[in-house]
């Protein structure tokens, strides 16, 4: 799948590869995995996701994903992409960042972005001297739980940016939630990207054949993608946005609704095997 994604983005000819979080769960122990991603002759960037500090320290992760800092930021093409680091759950000590799934034990607080980097942030598009596109893992758009906790300080800091120069902040994108959808909010467009891959199902079924059931255990918590799903974002410094997805089906036609799961996730959004396409224009 991922040389599969990479080869797109190639014969695309895009100026730059995203990964929008949980590219690896283990990355001191999957190194071909980044190996391939980095083949590419493209250049490449990470946001980090939940899952990949499960099964490593972030200091090993940023060394191995070539991360400068948990969140940071590039110029590239006339534009700035800001790439957050939605990793940190909130405690009465202040704020830490997720290490070996230490977040199961803050389901109310996770996701959360800590004043320093709120801080930054705001500087960080103050100080461009282009406009300004945002990357992370969890959504700034999603007013439910399971989106970043204090993103009422994100949106504000996102308008105050476009009062005081229009257009400063034209995107945000985010992966985390295996959904597909768009949403425009005070004139900046929102983009939950889906999984390149599958869902996960809290409640397990046992509707794979059996051989897949007994060689791959965790399969009983997935419905998976037939095609591997990505998208290709064109942004101009006018508003002028284009969104080419992806679409594919459900292995062996097997639905989320068809299992003891709900369709839709607590966003209302239902699992669907692709990525939408869309243009569009900012005002």
């Amino acid at each position: 799948r991922l040389k599969s994604i990479m080869q797109r983005a190639v014969d695309a000819g895009v100026d730059c590869v995203i990964s929008l979080g949980d590219f690896c769960h283990s990355p001191t122990t999957f190194g071909e995995i980044i190996a391939d991603f980095e083949a590419a002759p493209l250049p490449f960037k990470h946001v980090l996701g939940n899952h990949d500090t499960d099964g490593a320290s972030l200091a090993d992760t940023l060394k191995l994903y070539r991360m400068p800092h948990p969140y940071y930021f590039f110029d590239l093409s006339n534009f700035r992409f800001i790439m957050l680091d939605t990793n940190y759950y909130r405690h009465s000590g202040g704020c830490t960042h997720f290490a070996f799934r230490n977040y199961f034990d803050f389901p109310e607080t996770r996701e959360t972005l800590p004043p320093e980097q709120l801080r930054w942030l705001e500087e960080t598009i103050r100080s461009s001297p282009y406009p300004c596109l945002l990357f992370g893992h969890a959504s700034i758009e999603r007013e439910c739980k399971g989106g970043i906790c204090n993103r009422d300080e994100i949106l504000e800091i996102i308008r105050r940016a476009n009062s005081a120069a229009p257009r400063k902040v034209l995107m945000a994108l985010n992966g985390h939630y295996h959904r597909d959808a768009l949403r425009l909010i005070d004139n900046v467009a929102f983009f939950d990207v889906n999984s390149a891959s599958f869902d996960w199902l809290n409640q397990p079924h046992d509707l794979f054949p059996e051989n897949l059931r007994r060689e791959f255990e965790l399969i009983q918590h997935q419905v998976i993608y037939t095609e591997p799903l990505s998208a290709i974002v064109t942004v101009c410094s006018d508003g002028n946005i284009e969104i080419e997805g992806a679409k594919g089906d459900f292995l062996h036609g097997i639905r989320r609704e068809m299992t003891p799961n709900p369709r839709c996730d607590n966003a209302g959004r239902p699992c669907t095997a692709e990525i939408l396409s869309a243009r569009f224009r900012l005002n």
